[in-house]
């Protein structure tokens, strides 16, 4: 076995958090489920006063998401949207920044992980004069997460934000679809991505590129995590709220201002590599 953290975190309290939508049938059967008040969770919150509460809960848990992000408000402490449900808003941001507070989101975008990689060829290739005509990448998975994104509404909600976050990088329009097809419990905590683009080179020349990538979906988002807090918790202590949407550009799939990949690194670096 493949030990990533040998720290002890034996002193950590789990404390129960909040359910607002329907339980996943494949959850409650498990009969797992605890949950608390709003207020109650406020109210722990508080007790706690942390810097950000990040939610990092399952896929399609849309209300719960919402709620959560209420709660960070109302108990005065910043918030990571690592989820695909949709919090970050115009209205939510203003909400945030009159206290001084932060909303970071939406859907994490893993260090290296099926999207990020994805965009990337896309960048690569176009960088260097490869038209781009059609590509597809087919994500399977092992973990709660997935098993969630079976349900074909979050499915395709999902499918929609990846193929939008991929598309930016071409500066011309191509047929392309993007995500999880697939729940394979003999796969764990790691996920499968399968890409397929065909593209067009020097005098029209055929060019195909057929691979897969394998990675532990995990530890994969960790760094991303990290990063973006140590980022966002600088400018909370300098009081300059300005460069919140570069974190977001940089982390997410589905932030509310857009960068190419080359572009929301570069600016990450720049804002906040001494």
């Amino acid at each position: 076995m493949i030990t990533n953290c040998k720290t002890d975190f034996s002193d950590i309290v789990i404390q129960p958090g909040i359910m607002s939508d329907p339980t996943p049938s494949h959850i409650n059967q498990s009969g797992q489920i605890k949950s608390v008040s709003y207020d109650e969770f406020v109210k722990s919150l508080k007790a706690s006063n942390p810097d950000f509460l990040v939610n990092a809960i399952s896929s399609g848990l849309d209300n719960t998401s919402g709620k959560y992000s209420e709660a960070a408000l109302d108990a005065g402490c910043s918030f990571f949207n690592a989820t695909s449900s949709k919090t970050v808003t115009d209205k939510t941001k203003k909400a945030f920044e009159t206290k001084g507070l932060m909303i970071l989101g939406d859907d994490l975008m893993s260090q290296f992980g099926g999207t990020a990689f994805h965009r990337g060829m896309i960048d690569f290739m176009t960088n260097r004069g490869i038209k781009i005509q059609k590509a597809y990448q087919l994500d399977v998975g092992g973990n709660q997460d997935t098993m969630n994104t079976m349900a074909e509404e979050i499915r395709e909600k999902k499918r929609s934000a990846k193929t939008e976050s991929i598309a930016i990088e071409a500066p011309y329009p191509f047929k392309s679809t993007a995500g999880t097809t697939e729940y394979a419990e003999q796969l764990g905590e790691s996920r499968v991505s399968y890409y397929w683009m065909e593209a067009k080179g020097f005098l029209g020349s055929t060019i195909e590129m057929d691979l897969s990538l394998r990675t532990n979906d995990s530890t994969n988002g960790c760094n991303v995590i990290v990063d973006s807090l140590r980022a966002a918790k600088h400018i909370l202590t300098k009081k300059d709220l300005t460069k919140t949407d570069i974190i977001s550009a940089y982390a997410f799939k589905n932030p509310t201002k857009r960068m190419h990949i080359r572009e929301c690194i570069k600016s990450f670096e720049d804002a906040f590599l001494i």
